[in-house]
């Protein structure tokens, strides 16, 4: 692209010479570009310019502008001297940038003597006269960077790239305060204040709309906030700037999945996956999404495949021993989250399948291990209380297991269940055949 480019302006300059071989029209036409910010074009012409006549003074001059709008005002000065030794008519122009330079140099003594606001004036005086200089707007950004005042900081680096967008200080200025931005949206979100993480993401992409990690962040912060429909879209655009973002595929996936639109998790977390061949978690969710559609098959082939990736991933075993459970074959079932329990030992939710499983296969005593350190993990989930109910009930302890259906009562997704076990345990001859 970039030889396109410089073949296309060498082929207009070509033409320009063919046609006219006048350096005061290329002239003209170069400030015309200089006005629009081409300026490497406008360059381009201008040596043109001085190839057809060496000691054309008002090309030369123009150069000195060009150089101001780069940001150089020792490279100005320079051509301003070389164009007024042609031609004395240049002088108006180099005494300009000799009061230029001056008020520059005073204003940088002001800074360092830590006269900021004196400072800032003088560069804002110079941009109201010379609004295509960048170099002002740059230390003006540098006063506010300075005063951690990350937008003041983030607006005047953009106007410098405004005036001269290969202004490398500037890029690295902006780059910068860019990542302040985002930074400060990621310690919101962890505190808790999801409302100043959303507003400094979305500065973050306002002054760089490439920046597809924050946008991926404004994602995750919509699905946490449950709105699905904005998530996916700032997912996308995340994956538009860097198809091979991995974590944005797979989160697009779980909003997918939370949707129950299946068929498109799928897709998504496949993506993550060919993307990222290592990444498990991915491999787990797939599993999932598989059993949900009830086609075991693949669930078991995606999730014994990730175990082989990772034998130490937790959620793989616990994926393939729910896909196991809703095939009623419990101790496969039982086995997987056992594996589970090794890898992830304080998860309560593993230790309750697996004294499920258990029970379901009457292992009475190990059910009721299984139950307790669910209960011991999480003391108010009913669901480690309402197991070891059901254990004890199979040893044959009533009492005990009376008083775990009573704790497991309390809890509202277990209330029905241990009702009836209540009910079994209090009321017999009511279930005798």
């Amino acid at each position: 692209m970039r030889r396109y480019l410089t073949l296309l302006y060498l082929t207009v300059i070509f033409n320009s010479i063919l046609l006219c071989q006048d350096p005061e029209k290329l002239l003209s036409e170069a400030k015309t570009k200089m006005k629009t910010g081409d300026l490497r074009y406008a360059d381009s012409l201008l040596q043109e310019s001085l190839k057809i006549d060496p000691s054309f003074a008002p090309s030369i001059v123009a150069q000195s502008e060009l150089w101001l709008r780069k940001g150089s005002l020792n490279k100005a000065l320079e051509f301003a001297s070389r164009g007024v030794q042609l031609d004395e008519d240049s002088r108006p122009w180099i005494k300009e940038m000799e009061s230029l330079n001056s008020t520059m140099v005073n204003a940088m003594q002001n800074l360092k003597q830590g006269l900021k606001d004196l400072a800032f004036k003088d560069f804002e005086s110079v941009t109201k006269k010379y609004p295509y200089f960048p170099q002002p707007y740059y230390n003006m950004g540098i006063i506010r960077y300075k005063e951690k005042d990350i937008e003041g900081t983030a607006y005047y680096a953009k106007e410098v790239l405004k005036i001269y967008p290969e202004h490398k200080k500037a890029k690295v200025l902006l780059k910068n305060v860019i990542k302040l931005f985002y930074n400060s949206g990621n310690k919101a979100y962890k505190r808790g204040d999801l409302e100043k993480a959303i507003t400094q993401f979305q500065k973050a992409v306002e002054y760089d709309n490439q920046y597809f990690l924050a946008y991926y962040q404004l994602g995750v912060l919509e699905k946490k906030m449950g709105n699905s429909d904005q998530a996916i879209s700032y997912f996308n655009k995340a994956i538009d700037i860097k198809p091979d973002f991995h974590k944005a595929w797979f989160t697009l996936g779980t909003s997918y999945e939370a949707d129950n639109n299946l068929d498109s998790a799928i897709v998504k977390y496949s993506a993550a996956i060919e993307i990222s061949p290592g990444y498990t978690k991915a491999y787990g969710n797939l599993g999932n999404v598989y059993r949900l559609k009830e086609d075991y098959i693949s669930a078991k082939d995606i999730l014994m495949t990730v175990i082989q990736i990772d034998p130490t991933f937790s959620k793989g075993y616990y994926n393939l021993g729910i896909v196991y459970s809703d095939q009623e074959l419990y101790l496969e079932a039982s086995e997987q989250f056992k594996k589970a329990t090794e890898y992830d030992e304080k998860n309560h939710d593993i230790w309750h399948r697996y004294a499920t499983s258990l029970n379901s296969i009457e292992d009475w005593g190990n059910a009721s291990l299984a139950s307790q350190k669910c209960i011991d993990l999480k003391g108010k989930f009913g669901g480690g209380w309402y197991e070891k109910g059901v254990a004890e009930m199979g040893r044959g302890n009533k009492t005990r297991a009376l008083k775990y259906f009573d704790e497991a009562n309390k809890y509202r997704n277990f209330r029905k269940v241990a009702q009836d076990k209540i009910d079994r345990i209090k009321n017999p001859l009511k279930y005798q055949k």
